[in-house]
């Protein structure tokens, strides 16, 4: 053999064995990629109020505390914590040695800058109202941080899962530019971020808690239902998380895909404008809810999406009212609520000619669906009534006004009470657009959220549940909308559970592509 055909010969050999090398770490590289129902808008966890880019960035960052099996709250940055007797100071230890992506190490400074820029009014942080009963922040060493309170607060450590953020590097590029070329301490890293494409995440090597079995993690939105199932189906994602019922029953009978379900961290749910007549009489809303098939409703238009729902709070969180609310839930009887708009009508409560506006945000096909047929049925027991469907932030801006008399809305929070009944049914509450006032209400929040005693703090929401949603009625809750992700069978260890992370590496999960 002369030597030229010898060198092609082995250049040849080493060619494909070069590239046999690169396809099989190709295909060794565990990329996982998710298909969300929109585009991130930030990624900077002091501003993160919004649940697309909450859940992004909660593979970025890492909070001083995390949350573990069944949301219960766990140890995160700080491995340890003291709270005072009077349960107004709180001490974190953090652990040591803990780096952000740039190779900075995280201190208590970090920690400090974190919620001081939450904290600052001029910012406009979404997540503000969380923390301002912080009236001091002590950092006592590099790993020892202490926030000082102005009075206790029973949920202040869920306020602790908000992501830290290198100061230095924030300061130094502005938090503009941060929102879009962020660095945390989390276990993934951005690489890419196309809007309206996706955003490419890889691991972070040297994650403090474990090393990620997943090397990439891609998140690419999809707004559409079908299109997500299509790109299911092609092996364009691997995971879907907005798939609409119709597209989910085929997935359930597919034996090559898997669709898991964590109980409702949602609701779905009708509100009355306190302020307004009729509305603010609590029997025309027994009227309104007489000519209302909740029940029969629910199961037709959200199927494994949702189940029914009589409390406001999710069946995941106590306390469980379910069982009381559902007894004192207003039976389906048309004829029942014909009468009684005639006898609201005979005392002029209800003029003759009055027609009932029910506004619904047109970004959810489902409430959508359940305001058309509440419609209907309203209609059919004598009720002049329409459904107003419009932007979210057109209607947002009606409910802040008073405007609107009945509305239809969706919530998911916090796992505590707390966050899910203060904002919405205190007088002052931030949510609270139904402008529902009530003393003895307002008193047994107040109490609820100060007291360190489960057991009171139980009583006490027991109390506001059983006034404002089985007495007077004022939130209507529809149904609960269970977290559901349809997965390909490859997908190891991915369970839904928080509807506020996607947990890919927690303290009990790390999951990866078989």
């Amino acid at each position: 053999m002369n030597k030229k055909l010898y060198s092609v010969i082995l250049m040849t050999i080493l060619l494909v064995s070069l590239f046999s090398l690169t396809t099989i770490a190709q295909e060794d590289e565990q990329t996982l990629v998710i298909g969300f129902e929109a585009d991130v808008s930030s990624l900077d966890p002091g501003f993160a109020d919004i649940s697309v880019n909450e859940r992004v960035n909660s593979l970025i960052y890492d909070g001083l505390v995390e949350y573990g099996e069944n949301n219960k709250i766990v140890p995160g940055i700080a491995q340890d914590w003291d709270i005072s007797e009077d349960g107004k100071t709180y001490t974190f230890y953090l652990q040591e040695g803990i780096e952000f992506h740039n190779g900075e190490t995280l201190t208590a400074e970090d920690v400090k800058f974190t919620y001081e820029r939450i904290l600052d009014p001029d910012n406009g942080s979404g997540l503000r109202g969380k923390v301002t009963i912080i009236d001091q922040i002590e950092v006592v060493d590099e790993h020892t941080i202490k926030f000082k309170l102005d009075k206790p607060y029973s949920p202040f450590m869920l306020a602790m899962t908000f992501g830290i953020v290198p100061k230095d590097y924030v300061q130094e590029i502005g938090s503009d530019q941060f929102s879009r070329k962020p660095i945390g301490a989390g276990p993934f890293k951005l690489e890419e971020w196309v809007p309206d494409t996706r955003i490419v995440l890889t691991a972070n090597e040297s994650y403090w808690m474990k090393k990620p079995k997943l090397d990439k993690v891609i998140i690419r939105p999809i707004p559409e239902s079908s299109v997500q199932a299509m790109e299911l189906r092609s092996g364009g994602i691997d995971v879907a998380v907005n798939l609409d019922v119709g597209q989910l029953e085929n997935f359930q009978e597919n034996s090559n895909f898997q669709v898991k379900k964590a109980a409702g961290g949602g609701v779905h749910f009708f509100g009355f404008n306190d302020k307004m007549a009729p509305f603010n009489n609590v029997e025309f809303r027994k009227a309104f809810l007489m000519a209302s098939p909740l029940e029969q409703i629910t199961p037709q238009i959200y199927g494994p999406k949702g189940e029914t729902a009589y409390s406001f709070i999710p069946p995941t969180l106590w306390p469980d009212e379910r069982d009381y609310l559902k007894e004192q839930r207003i039976e389906f009887n048309p004829s029942k609520a014909q009468e009684k708009l005639q006898e609201l009508k005979d005392k002029g409560v209800v003029e003759e000619d009055f027609t009932i506006d029910i506004y619904v945000p047109s970004s959810d096909s489902s409430r959508v669906k359940v305001v058309e047929a509440l419609v209907s049925s309203l209609r059919d027991a004598g009720f002049k009534a329409n459904a107003q469907v419009m932007e979210f932030g057109a209607m947002w801006e009606k409910l802040g006004a008073g405007e609107i008399g009945v509305y239809m809305l969706s919530f998911v929070s916090d796992p505590d009470p707390e966050y899910w009944l203060y904002r919405w049914f205190k007088s002052d509450g931030s949510l609270n657009k139904s402008f529902y006032e009530n003393d003895q209400v307002d008193e047994w929040l107040d109490k609820a959220r100060t007291s360190s005693d489960q057991s009171v703090r139980q009583e006490m929401y027991s109390n506001v549940l059983r006034k404002t949603i089985g007495d007077d009625k004022v939130l209507v809750p529809v149904a609960h909308i269970n977290q559901i992700y349809v997965m390909n069978n490859n997908v190891q260890g991915l369970k839904p559970g928080n509807p506020v992370i996607i947990p890919l590496v927690t303290p009990n999960a790390n999951v990866y592509k078989d």
